[in-house]
Protein backbone atom coordinates (compact mmCIF):
# COMPACT_ATOMS: atom_id res chain seq x y z
CA UNK A 1 0.00 0.00 0.00
CA UNK A 2 1.40 3.10 -1.36
CA UNK A 3 1.92 6.34 1.44
CA UNK A 4 -0.36 8.28 -0.39
CA UNK A 5 -2.72 6.06 0.40
CA UNK A 6 -2.08 5.45 3.87
CA UNK A 7 -2.47 8.96 4.27
CA UNK A 8 -6.31 9.36 2.75
CA UNK A 9 -6.92 6.55 4.58
CA UNK A 10 -5.50 8.16 7.78
CA UNK A 11 -7.62 11.71 6.71
CA UNK A 12 -10.78 9.72 6.50
CA UNK A 13 -10.11 7.98 9.99
CA UNK A 14 -9.74 11.32 11.07
CA UNK A 15 -12.87 12.83 9.13
CA UNK A 16 -15.67 10.07 10.77
CA UNK A 17 -13.88 10.24 13.97
CA UNK A 18 -15.14 14.18 14.23
CA UNK A 19 -18.27 13.33 13.09
CA UNK A 20 -18.85 10.72 16.11
CA UNK A 21 -17.42 13.34 18.25
CA UNK A 22 -19.78 15.92 17.02
CA UNK A 23 -22.58 13.96 17.35
CA UNK A 24 -21.77 13.32 20.99
CA UNK A 25 -21.62 16.98 21.85
CA UNK A 26 -17.66 17.31 21.81
CA UNK A 27 -17.51 20.33 19.12
CA UNK A 28 -14.16 21.40 19.81
CA UNK A 29 -12.61 17.76 19.83
CA UNK A 30 -14.63 17.25 16.07
CA UNK A 31 -13.06 20.60 14.87
CA UNK A 32 -9.40 19.23 15.82
CA UNK A 33 -10.10 16.03 14.10
CA UNK A 34 -11.57 17.69 10.68
CA UNK A 35 -9.00 19.85 10.76
CA UNK A 36 -6.33 17.03 10.91
CA UNK A 37 -7.90 15.34 8.13
CA UNK A 38 -7.94 18.47 6.12
CA UNK A 39 -4.37 18.91 6.87
CA UNK A 40 -3.53 15.51 5.44
CA UNK A 41 -5.75 15.85 2.56
CA UNK A 42 -6.82 19.41 1.37
CA UNK A 43 -10.82 17.33 0.18
CA UNK A 44 -12.68 20.05 -1.09
CA UNK A 45 -15.38 19.06 0.44
CA UNK A 46 -14.27 18.31 4.03
CA UNK A 47 -13.08 22.31 3.38
CA UNK A 48 -16.76 23.43 2.53
CA UNK A 49 -18.20 20.92 5.70
CA UNK A 50 -15.58 22.54 7.94
CA UNK A 51 -17.33 26.03 6.40
CA UNK A 52 -20.24 25.62 8.03
CA UNK A 53 -19.82 23.08 10.97
CA UNK A 54 -21.52 24.63 13.95
CA UNK A 55 -22.25 22.81 17.75
CA UNK A 56 -26.08 21.87 18.11
CA UNK A 57 -25.98 23.59 21.42
CA UNK A 58 -23.78 26.78 21.63
CA UNK A 59 -21.90 28.03 24.42
CA UNK A 60 -23.44 31.65 24.19
CA UNK A 61 -24.95 34.17 22.16
CA UNK A 62 -21.54 35.67 21.67
CA UNK A 63 -20.23 32.35 20.21
CA UNK A 64 -23.02 32.51 17.67
CA UNK A 65 -21.69 35.28 16.78
CA UNK A 66 -18.16 34.23 16.20
CA UNK A 67 -19.25 30.92 14.15
CA UNK A 68 -21.37 32.85 11.98
CA UNK A 69 -18.58 35.17 11.00
CA UNK A 70 -16.36 32.35 10.97
CA UNK A 71 -18.53 30.62 8.57
CA UNK A 72 -18.86 33.57 6.37
CA UNK A 73 -14.76 34.21 6.19
CA UNK A 74 -14.38 30.41 4.80
CA UNK A 75 -17.24 30.58 2.51
CA UNK A 76 -16.03 34.15 0.93
CA UNK A 77 -12.11 32.32 0.97
CA UNK A 78 -13.73 29.39 -0.84
CA UNK A 79 -15.96 31.47 -3.13
CA UNK A 80 -12.04 32.94 -4.41
CA UNK A 81 -10.96 29.59 -5.13
CA UNK A 82 -10.75 27.08 -7.74
CA UNK A 83 -12.56 23.87 -6.27
CA UNK A 84 -13.39 20.40 -7.76
CA UNK A 85 -15.80 18.23 -5.95
CA UNK A 86 -17.11 14.95 -7.41
CA UNK A 87 -19.98 13.71 -5.08
CA UNK A 88 -21.14 16.92 -3.11
CA UNK A 89 -23.57 14.24 -1.02
CA UNK A 90 -20.75 11.90 0.03
CA UNK A 91 -17.91 14.72 0.04
CA UNK A 92 -19.68 17.13 2.21
CA UNK A 93 -22.18 15.06 4.28
CA UNK A 94 -23.33 18.03 5.68
CA UNK A 95 -25.84 21.12 5.46
CA UNK A 96 -25.80 24.51 7.48
CA UNK A 97 -29.39 23.86 8.82
CA UNK A 98 -28.15 25.25 12.37
CA UNK A 99 -27.97 28.51 10.90
CA UNK A 100 -32.09 28.71 11.07
CA UNK A 101 -31.51 27.86 15.26
CA UNK A 102 -29.54 31.47 16.13
CA UNK A 103 -32.38 33.88 15.69
CA UNK A 104 -30.96 36.07 12.98
CA UNK A 105 -31.92 37.30 9.42
CA UNK A 106 -28.55 36.42 8.06
CA UNK A 107 -29.37 33.40 7.05
CA UNK A 108 -29.89 34.09 3.18
CA UNK A 109 -26.66 35.61 2.42
CA UNK A 110 -24.83 32.38 4.28
CA UNK A 111 -27.16 29.51 2.61
CA UNK A 112 -26.96 31.56 -1.23
CA UNK A 113 -22.82 31.85 -0.57
CA UNK A 114 -22.72 27.85 0.53
CA UNK A 115 -25.21 27.04 -2.65
CA UNK A 116 -22.44 29.10 -4.59
CA UNK A 117 -19.91 27.47 -3.78
CA UNK A 118 -21.02 24.00 -4.20
CA UNK A 119 -22.24 24.88 -7.64
CA UNK A 120 -18.61 26.57 -8.83
CA UNK A 121 -16.61 23.50 -7.37
CA UNK A 122 -19.86 20.70 -8.89
CA UNK A 123 -21.25 22.50 -11.57
CA UNK A 124 -23.46 19.01 -12.58
CA UNK A 125 -25.24 19.90 -9.83
CA UNK A 126 -27.19 22.57 -12.00
CA UNK A 127 -28.08 19.99 -14.18
CA UNK A 128 -31.30 20.78 -16.46
CA UNK A 129 -34.06 17.89 -17.36
CA UNK A 130 -34.94 18.43 -20.93
CA UNK A 131 -38.41 18.82 -20.70
CA UNK A 132 -37.94 22.06 -18.66
CA UNK A 133 -36.69 23.54 -22.08
CA UNK A 134 -39.92 22.36 -24.25
CA UNK A 135 -43.33 23.71 -24.35
CA UNK A 136 -45.78 21.78 -21.60
CA UNK A 137 -47.07 18.95 -22.95
CA UNK A 138 -51.46 18.66 -23.05
CA UNK A 139 -52.95 16.95 -19.94
CA UNK A 140 -53.30 17.25 -16.44
CA UNK A 141 -50.80 18.81 -14.03
CA UNK A 142 -48.03 17.14 -13.36
CA UNK A 143 -47.30 17.67 -9.21
CA UNK A 144 -44.15 15.59 -8.21
CA UNK A 145 -43.66 15.53 -3.79
CA UNK A 146 -39.80 14.55 -2.89
CA UNK A 147 -38.93 13.91 0.61
CA UNK A 148 -36.32 11.97 2.24
CA UNK A 149 -38.19 12.09 5.49
CA UNK A 150 -41.14 9.53 4.07
CA UNK A 151 -41.22 7.84 7.14
CA UNK A 152 -42.21 7.95 10.91
CA UNK A 153 -41.01 11.66 10.89
CA UNK A 154 -42.59 14.99 11.66
CA UNK A 155 -42.08 15.98 8.11
CA UNK A 156 -44.36 13.37 6.79
CA UNK A 157 -46.79 14.11 9.58
CA UNK A 158 -47.30 17.51 8.91
CA UNK A 159 -47.29 17.48 4.84
CA UNK A 160 -48.47 13.40 4.12
CA UNK A 161 -52.28 14.22 4.96
CA UNK A 162 -51.85 17.06 2.08
CA UNK A 163 -50.84 14.56 -0.51
CA UNK A 164 -53.07 11.99 0.44
CA UNK A 165 -56.04 14.82 -0.42
CA UNK A 166 -55.25 16.22 -3.53
CA UNK A 167 -57.67 15.30 -5.79
CA UNK A 168 -55.75 12.44 -7.90
CA UNK A 169 -58.41 13.04 -11.08
CA UNK A 170 -57.61 16.87 -11.65
CA UNK A 171 -53.85 16.49 -11.29
CA UNK A 172 -51.33 13.35 -12.06
CA UNK A 173 -49.49 13.41 -8.83
CA UNK A 174 -46.11 11.64 -8.18
CA UNK A 175 -45.01 10.65 -4.67
CA UNK A 176 -40.72 10.09 -5.10
CA UNK A 177 -39.52 8.50 -1.27
CA UNK A 178 -36.02 6.86 -0.63
CA UNK A 179 -35.03 3.49 -0.17
CA UNK A 180 -35.11 2.59 3.55
CA UNK A 181 -37.14 5.88 4.02
CA UNK A 182 -40.46 4.98 2.19
CA UNK A 183 -42.79 3.64 4.72
CA UNK A 184 -45.14 6.26 4.07
CA UNK A 185 -45.48 4.97 0.48
CA UNK A 186 -46.94 1.67 1.55
CA UNK A 187 -49.32 2.88 4.51
CA UNK A 188 -49.97 5.81 3.77
CA UNK A 189 -53.20 6.13 1.58
CA UNK A 190 -52.46 7.68 -1.74
CA UNK A 191 -55.65 7.71 -3.52
CA UNK A 192 -54.42 7.24 -6.72
CA UNK A 193 -50.90 8.80 -6.23
CA UNK A 194 -47.69 7.28 -8.08
CA UNK A 195 -45.54 6.25 -5.82
CA UNK A 196 -41.52 5.71 -6.51
CA UNK A 197 -38.83 4.75 -4.57
CA UNK A 198 -35.41 6.33 -5.37
CA UNK A 199 -31.68 4.95 -5.11
CA UNK A 200 -29.89 7.54 -3.08
CA UNK A 201 -27.67 8.57 -6.24
CA UNK A 202 -27.98 12.36 -7.69
CA UNK A 203 -27.22 10.90 -11.28
CA UNK A 204 -30.37 8.46 -11.07
CA UNK A 205 -32.54 10.28 -8.74
CA UNK A 206 -32.69 13.58 -10.89
CA UNK A 207 -32.80 11.12 -14.57
CA UNK A 208 -35.81 9.27 -12.84
CA UNK A 209 -37.90 11.95 -11.78
CA UNK A 210 -36.97 14.28 -15.12
CA UNK A 211 -38.81 11.02 -16.81
CA UNK A 212 -41.79 11.80 -15.24
CA UNK A 213 -41.88 15.15 -16.68
CA UNK A 214 -43.42 17.24 -13.23
CA UNK A 215 -44.69 20.95 -13.83
CA UNK A 216 -44.14 21.55 -10.32
CA UNK A 217 -41.83 19.69 -7.91
CA UNK A 218 -42.36 20.67 -4.52
CA UNK A 219 -39.95 19.81 -1.28
CA UNK A 220 -41.31 19.08 1.77
CA UNK A 221 -38.24 20.43 3.28
CA UNK A 222 -34.84 21.79 2.14
CA UNK A 223 -32.02 21.80 4.35
CA UNK A 224 -32.48 19.14 6.89
CA UNK A 225 -30.56 16.09 4.96
CA UNK A 226 -27.69 16.21 2.52
CA UNK A 227 -29.51 14.29 -0.96
CA UNK A 228 -32.39 16.71 -1.35
CA UNK A 229 -30.46 19.59 -0.72
CA UNK A 230 -28.03 19.08 -3.52
CA UNK A 231 -30.95 17.49 -5.58
CA UNK A 232 -32.42 20.43 -5.41
CA UNK A 233 -29.88 22.67 -7.26
CA UNK A 234 -31.11 20.74 -10.41
CA UNK A 235 -34.16 21.96 -12.61
CA UNK A 236 -36.02 18.91 -12.69
CA UNK A 237 -39.60 20.98 -12.93
CA UNK A 238 -40.57 24.23 -14.46
CA UNK A 239 -41.58 25.45 -11.68
CA UNK A 240 -39.89 24.43 -7.77
CA UNK A 241 -40.88 24.91 -4.49
CA UNK A 242 -40.45 24.20 -0.73
CA UNK A 243 -43.16 23.57 1.43
CA UNK A 244 -42.34 24.87 5.53
CA UNK A 245 -40.78 21.68 6.89
CA UNK A 246 -37.39 23.32 7.57
CA UNK A 247 -39.13 26.83 7.50
CA UNK A 248 -36.12 28.91 6.15
CA UNK A 249 -35.23 30.07 2.94
CA UNK A 250 -32.79 27.82 1.03
CA UNK A 251 -30.11 30.03 -0.78
CA UNK A 252 -30.47 28.09 -3.81
CA UNK A 253 -31.31 29.81 -7.00
CA UNK A 254 -33.31 26.39 -8.83
CA UNK A 255 -36.22 26.62 -6.02
CA UNK A 256 -38.38 29.44 -7.13
CA UNK A 257 -41.20 29.30 -3.97
CA UNK A 258 -41.15 29.07 -0.58
CA UNK A 259 -44.76 27.75 0.38
CA UNK A 260 -45.57 29.15 3.91
CA UNK A 261 -47.93 29.40 6.27
CA UNK A 262 -50.34 32.74 6.21
CA UNK A 263 -50.78 32.40 9.68
CA UNK A 264 -47.57 32.45 10.62
CA UNK A 265 -45.81 34.79 8.91
CA UNK A 266 -45.18 38.54 10.05
CA UNK A 267 -45.48 41.41 8.23
CA UNK A 268 -41.91 42.28 7.46
CA UNK A 269 -40.84 39.20 5.16
CA UNK A 270 -39.72 40.71 2.48
CA UNK A 271 -36.17 40.43 3.62
CA UNK A 272 -36.47 36.95 4.71
CA UNK A 273 -37.07 34.27 1.65
CA UNK A 274 -34.65 34.48 -1.45
CA UNK A 275 -37.99 32.66 -3.06
CA UNK A 276 -40.99 33.78 -3.69
CA UNK A 277 -43.47 33.62 -1.00
CA UNK A 278 -46.99 31.93 -1.36
CA UNK A 279 -48.76 31.96 1.80
CA UNK A 280 -51.38 29.03 2.38
CA UNK A 281 -54.70 29.66 4.75
CA UNK A 282 -55.19 27.96 8.39
CA UNK A 283 -52.38 25.78 9.83
CA UNK A 284 -50.96 25.73 6.31
CA UNK A 285 -51.24 21.70 6.32
CA UNK A 286 -53.18 18.98 6.44
CA UNK A 287 -52.76 17.37 9.67
CA UNK A 288 -54.61 14.63 11.35
CA UNK A 289 -55.69 15.13 14.65
CA UNK A 290 -53.69 12.93 17.16
CA UNK A 291 -55.10 10.17 19.10
CA UNK A 292 -55.54 10.88 22.67
CA UNK A 293 -55.81 8.35 25.31
CA UNK A 294 -58.96 9.03 27.52
CA UNK A 295 -57.07 6.99 30.34
CA UNK A 296 -54.03 9.61 31.60
CA UNK A 297 -51.11 8.13 32.55
CA UNK A 298 -49.34 9.71 35.71
CA UNK A 299 -45.95 11.20 36.49
CA UNK A 300 -44.75 7.94 37.88
CA UNK A 301 -45.03 6.14 34.76
CA UNK A 302 -42.29 8.48 33.70
CA UNK A 303 -40.33 8.42 36.49
CA UNK A 304 -40.83 12.01 37.18
CA UNK A 305 -42.09 13.01 40.91
CA UNK A 306 -46.02 13.78 41.65
CA UNK A 307 -46.53 15.97 43.49
CA UNK A 308 -44.69 18.77 41.52
CA UNK A 309 -45.85 21.05 38.96
CA UNK A 310 -44.36 20.12 35.53
CA UNK A 311 -43.03 22.29 32.86
CA UNK A 312 -42.10 20.73 29.57
CA UNK A 313 -40.25 21.52 26.40
CA UNK A 314 -39.90 18.46 24.41
CA UNK A 315 -37.93 20.02 21.68
CA UNK A 316 -34.77 18.80 20.09
CA UNK A 317 -31.34 20.14 21.46
CA UNK A 318 -30.72 22.47 18.50
CA UNK A 319 -33.80 24.92 19.12
CA UNK A 320 -32.62 25.82 22.85
CA UNK A 321 -31.10 28.96 22.20
CA UNK A 322 -29.07 30.41 25.00
CA UNK A 323 -31.42 33.68 25.20
CA UNK A 324 -34.57 30.61 25.91
CA UNK A 325 -32.07 29.27 29.70
CA UNK A 326 -32.63 32.87 31.86
CA UNK A 327 -36.12 32.16 31.28
CA UNK A 328 -36.26 28.80 32.56
CA UNK A 329 -34.05 29.98 34.93
CA UNK A 330 -36.63 32.73 36.17
CA UNK A 331 -39.75 30.64 35.74
CA UNK A 332 -38.08 27.48 37.92
CA UNK A 333 -36.61 29.50 40.74
CA UNK A 334 -40.18 31.63 41.33
CA UNK A 335 -41.74 28.00 42.40
CA UNK A 336 -40.06 25.57 44.47
CA UNK A 337 -42.27 23.14 43.01
CA UNK A 338 -41.19 23.74 39.71
CA UNK A 339 -39.52 20.94 37.49
CA UNK A 340 -38.07 21.35 33.66
CA UNK A 341 -39.07 18.13 31.52
CA UNK A 342 -37.14 17.72 28.81
CA UNK A 343 -36.99 14.89 25.72
CA UNK A 344 -33.49 13.80 24.65
CA UNK A 345 -34.73 11.26 21.96
CA UNK A 346 -32.07 10.55 19.58
CA UNK A 347 -29.12 12.79 21.21
CA UNK A 348 -28.94 12.21 24.82
CA UNK A 349 -25.20 13.93 25.32
CA UNK A 350 -27.00 17.37 23.14
CA UNK A 351 -29.60 17.59 25.64
CA UNK A 352 -26.98 16.75 28.59
CA UNK A 353 -25.16 20.21 27.24
CA UNK A 354 -28.50 21.99 27.25
CA UNK A 355 -28.78 21.53 30.84
CA UNK A 356 -25.31 22.15 31.43
CA UNK A 357 -25.82 25.47 30.38
CA UNK A 358 -28.80 26.06 31.98
CA UNK A 359 -27.94 25.26 35.55
CA UNK A 360 -24.25 26.98 34.76
CA UNK A 361 -24.78 30.19 36.99
CA UNK A 362 -27.25 27.98 38.97
CA UNK A 363 -26.54 24.28 40.10
CA UNK A 364 -29.36 24.70 42.52
CA UNK A 365 -31.26 23.43 39.86
CA UNK A 366 -29.90 21.11 38.50
CA UNK A 367 -31.91 18.27 40.50
CA UNK A 368 -34.99 19.80 39.18
CA UNK A 369 -34.50 19.75 35.17
CA UNK A 370 -35.13 15.72 34.34
CA UNK A 371 -33.97 14.43 30.43
CA UNK A 372 -36.19 11.66 29.48
CA UNK A 373 -35.09 8.89 26.87
CA UNK A 374 -36.61 8.06 23.68
CA UNK A 375 -40.30 6.79 23.36
CA UNK A 376 -42.82 6.00 20.97
CA UNK A 377 -45.88 8.75 19.93
CA UNK A 378 -48.44 7.09 22.27
CA UNK A 379 -45.74 7.92 25.30
CA UNK A 380 -44.87 11.21 24.01
CA UNK A 381 -48.24 12.37 24.07
CA UNK A 382 -49.42 11.22 27.04
CA UNK A 383 -46.25 13.04 28.63
CA UNK A 384 -48.31 16.17 27.59
CA UNK A 385 -51.05 15.13 29.29
CA UNK A 386 -48.80 14.61 32.27
CA UNK A 387 -46.91 17.78 32.52
CA UNK A 388 -48.83 21.08 33.37
CA UNK A 389 -47.40 23.66 31.19
CA UNK A 390 -45.73 22.92 28.00
CA UNK A 391 -42.83 26.18 27.11
CA UNK A 392 -42.58 26.96 23.63
CA UNK A 393 -38.67 27.93 23.36
CA UNK A 394 -37.49 31.35 21.72
CA UNK A 395 -36.61 32.03 18.18
CA UNK A 396 -37.47 28.07 17.04
CA UNK A 397 -41.16 27.68 17.68
CA UNK A 398 -42.67 23.98 18.24
CA UNK A 399 -44.97 22.85 15.21
CA UNK A 400 -45.90 19.25 15.19
CA UNK A 401 -45.10 19.20 18.70
CA UNK A 402 -47.89 22.50 19.16
CA UNK A 403 -50.46 20.34 17.21
CA UNK A 404 -50.04 17.24 19.11
CA UNK A 405 -49.83 19.25 22.78
CA UNK A 406 -53.50 21.57 21.29
CA UNK A 407 -54.98 17.75 20.35
CA UNK A 408 -55.03 17.13 24.00
CA UNK A 409 -55.38 20.78 25.43
CA UNK A 410 -51.84 21.38 26.65
CA UNK A 411 -50.93 25.03 26.87
CA UNK A 412 -48.13 25.93 25.56
CA UNK A 413 -46.58 29.51 26.35
CA UNK A 414 -45.15 31.54 23.61
CA UNK A 415 -43.38 34.35 22.32
CA UNK A 416 -43.83 34.31 18.24
CA UNK A 417 -40.55 36.30 17.56
CA UNK A 418 -39.75 37.81 14.45
CA UNK A 419 -39.37 35.05 12.08
CA UNK A 420 -41.51 32.74 10.67
CA UNK A 421 -40.10 29.65 12.28
CA UNK A 422 -40.51 31.24 15.69
CA UNK A 423 -44.04 32.01 15.44
CA UNK A 424 -45.49 28.36 14.86
CA UNK A 425 -47.54 27.85 18.06
CA UNK A 426 -48.62 31.87 17.52
CA UNK A 427 -49.92 30.78 14.29
CA UNK A 428 -52.20 27.82 16.17
CA UNK A 429 -53.52 30.31 18.73
CA UNK A 430 -54.06 32.27 16.00
CA UNK A 431 -56.10 30.06 14.08
CA UNK A 432 -57.65 29.13 17.63
CA UNK A 433 -58.79 32.37 19.08
CA UNK A 434 -56.78 31.55 21.87
CA UNK A 435 -54.67 34.79 23.48
CA UNK A 436 -54.14 33.57 26.83
CA UNK A 437 -50.39 32.01 26.47
CA UNK A 438 -48.72 34.71 24.22
CA UNK A 439 -45.92 37.14 25.05
CA UNK A 440 -45.00 40.13 23.96
CA UNK A 441 -41.53 40.03 25.31
CA UNK A 442 -39.18 37.72 27.44
CA UNK A 443 -40.57 39.36 31.08
CA UNK A 444 -44.39 38.81 29.98
CA UNK A 445 -43.29 34.86 28.83
CA UNK A 446 -42.36 34.49 32.54
CA UNK A 447 -44.89 36.46 34.16
CA UNK A 448 -47.67 33.57 32.19
CA UNK A 449 -45.76 30.60 32.92
CA UNK A 450 -45.45 31.61 36.48
CA UNK A 451 -48.87 32.54 36.70
CA UNK A 452 -50.36 29.45 34.82
CA UNK A 453 -48.27 27.38 37.39
CA UNK A 454 -49.93 29.00 40.54
CA UNK A 455 -53.49 28.62 39.08
CA UNK A 456 -54.58 25.00 38.61
CA UNK A 457 -58.33 26.08 37.74
CA UNK A 458 -57.32 28.57 35.00
CA UNK A 459 -55.16 25.82 33.47
CA UNK A 460 -58.10 23.37 33.69
CA UNK A 461 -60.82 25.78 32.27
CA UNK A 462 -57.80 26.59 29.39
CA UNK A 463 -56.94 23.35 28.91
CA UNK A 464 -61.15 22.55 27.84
CA UNK A 465 -60.68 25.60 26.15
CA UNK A 466 -57.97 24.44 23.74
CA UNK A 467 -59.36 20.87 23.52
CA UNK A 468 -62.27 22.67 21.88
CA UNK A 469 -60.86 25.01 19.72
CA UNK A 470 -58.23 23.27 18.32
CA UNK A 471 -60.58 21.50 16.06
CA UNK A 472 -59.89 23.99 13.52
CA UNK A 473 -56.02 22.89 13.40
CA UNK A 474 -56.94 19.43 12.17
CA UNK A 475 -57.68 18.22 8.66
CA UNK A 476 -58.52 21.56 6.82
CA UNK A 477 -59.44 20.78 3.64
CA UNK A 478 -58.97 24.63 2.83
CA UNK A 479 -55.27 24.26 2.71
CA UNK A 480 -55.36 21.37 0.23
CA UNK A 481 -57.66 23.24 -2.22
CA UNK A 482 -55.85 26.35 -2.23
CA UNK A 483 -52.61 24.68 -3.02
CA UNK A 484 -54.67 22.87 -5.68
CA UNK A 485 -55.59 26.25 -6.84
CA UNK A 486 -51.65 27.34 -6.56
CA UNK A 487 -50.62 24.25 -8.60
CA UNK A 488 -53.03 24.56 -11.15
CA UNK A 489 -52.00 28.79 -11.67
CA UNK A 490 -48.32 27.78 -11.68
CA UNK A 491 -48.64 25.05 -13.80
CA UNK A 492 -50.92 26.33 -16.58
CA UNK A 493 -49.06 29.39 -17.00
CA UNK A 494 -45.62 28.18 -17.41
Amino acid sequence: MSDETLTGLEARAHALLGKQLWQHGLFGEAVIELDRAIALVADTGWRIRRAILMPPVPRSVEEIAALRNDCQERLSTLLGETLELGDPVKQIDWTPYLLSYHGTNSNRILNAMFHRVCSQASPDLEWQAPHCRAPRAAGRPRIAFISWFFNEHTISRLFGGLIEQLDSEAFDVTVFAFEGNDSFLRQGDLRGKRAVTLPADLRIARETIAAHQPDLLVYLELGMDPFTLFLAHSRLARTQAVLWGHPDTTGIPAIDIFLSCQAMEPEDTADHYGERLVPLPGPGCWYRRPEVATTAMSAMDFGLPDDALLYLCPQTPQKFHPDFDQVIRRILAANDRAHLVLTAGWAPPLMALVRERIVLPAPELAARIHILGAMDRSHFIGLMQVCDILLDPLHYSGGNTSLEAFACGAPVVTWPGRFMRARHTFGFYKLMGVTDCIATDIDSYVEIAIALGRDKAKRDALRQSIRERSRTLYEDDMVVRAFEAFAISTTLSR
